[in-house]
């Protein structure tokens, strides 16, 4: 079977403009990712004895359709997009992988062989990228990595069911304002290098449409928008236009994974 690692998007090379991603160095440097910096020194190390620090490419696939996940990435810096298809030809974003969390879920459950969705990098970095038989023979030996990982998967569910009631209940603006923080989440960034185009097609709606909202969310002074950046200037002020639905997230991956 072909290896899919590292081919390109079928997005256009407009569609998501990055910055240079950081240095590429020693997995056994200390992570930047928060689920394995939350583990105990000697599991930290014999995890990060199993990893490789990889770059993280704009549009790279990390994982196609319905095909065998053969790894999994611990993401440091950049953003990962799970895309669930909502038809034949269109899919949208399901939900967005930072610093705070992992690829593997399919793994952890034992579906590494025809998982259904799609990871793509949207912004660039880099991430700590471990075998699938590596992270199952780690989950089964190693306590704290087993608790960590099971709380994160019950976050992502947590997480998917809320998104799909904050799509069929909240405006456009309100979704867009709750992206953007979630974006800066993951990236840990203010700065997010997206364009129109990207966000519109991952919010599923008209390119024109998530344009109006940035240049609404951009008067009320909560964003600097340009072609391919968006600032966040007043979290404050974004917080406001968005829903609820970003606090009660950020909430529910306190509790379970920074208790």
């Amino acid at each position: 079977m072909t290896d899919m690692r590292g081919i390109a998007d079928e997005h256009s090379s407009a569609d998501a403009i990055v910055r240079a991603p950081r240095p590429v160095g020693d997995a056994s440097a200390g992570p930047r990712n928060r689920l394995l910096q939350s583990l105990p020194a000697a599991e930290r190390a014999s995890v990060l004895g199993l990893c490789e620090r990889v770059e993280l490419r704009p549009r790279q696939i990390l994982h196609h359709w319905n095909l065998p996940m053969r790894d999994v990435y611990f993401v440091e810096h950049g953003l990962i997009s799970v895309s669930v298809k909502v038809s034949r030809e269109r899919s949208v974003e399901g939900w967005l992988i930072g610093a705070e969390g992992m690829t593997g879920i399919p793994i952890l459950l034992g579906d590494a062989d025809n998982p259904p969705h799609r990871r793509v990098v949207q912004v660039g970095g880099s991430a700590l990228r471990m075998s699938a038989r590596d992270l199952v023979a780690a989950v089964h030996e190693l306590e704290a990595l087993r608790g960590t990982l099971n709380r994160y998967v019950q976050f992502v569910l947590c997480e998917c069911s809320q998104w799909g009631a904050c799509n069929a209940h909240h405006s456009l603006r309100q979704r867009t304002a709750r992206w953007l923080l979630g974006a800066r989440d993951g990236l840990q960034d203010e700065r997010l290098p997206i364009t129109h185009q990207l966000l519109a097609r991952l919010l599923g709606v008209r390119r024109a449409s998530v344009s109006e909202c940035l240049a609404a969310l951009e008067v009320a002074g909560a964003i600097r928008n340009t072609r391919s950046l968006v600032e966040i200037t007043d979290a404050d002020a974004l917080q406001a236009t968005a829903c609820d639905c970003h606090r009660i997230v950020r909430r529910e991956y306190r509790q379970l994974l920074e208790r």
